[in-house]
């Protein structure tokens, strides 16, 4: 479910900075809602109980909405541009991706 969510959540980024009139966007807030709500109730939820059906009743709902919102034309680049604005370039390497960097440069 988080993996669903965080599409969600790219997809609301990616169409409300094309256009903040989307008329998909509204739907997409209340399925990333169901979302988030169905993770918090499985969380909380035992296997195998009737809270747990019900969380997984309303992720299944949800993600076949998310699906109805999308279609073979909705553009990749944009989606993948949004997410890569979200990743912080300034950081600095890790030990060990300075190392790898090191070795690759030496051969």
């Amino acid at each position: 479910m988080r993996d669903l969510i965080g599409i969600a959540r790219l997809l609301y980024r990616t169409w409300r900075a094309a256009n903040t009139g989307d008329s998909r966007l509204p739907e997409l807030v209340a399925v990333g809602k169901d979302l988030q709500t169905a993770l918090t109730i499985a969380k909380a939820s035992r296997p195998g109980t009737r809270r747990q059906r019900q969380a997984w009743v309303l992720a299944e709902q949800a993600t076949h909405r998310l699906g109805s919102l999308l279609d073979a034309y909705v553009a990749v680049k944009p989606l993948i541009a949004s997410a890569f604005t979200t990743v912080d370039e300034s950081a600095q390497p890790t030990e060990q991706e300075t190392k790898r960097l090191a070795r690759r440069a030496r051969s």
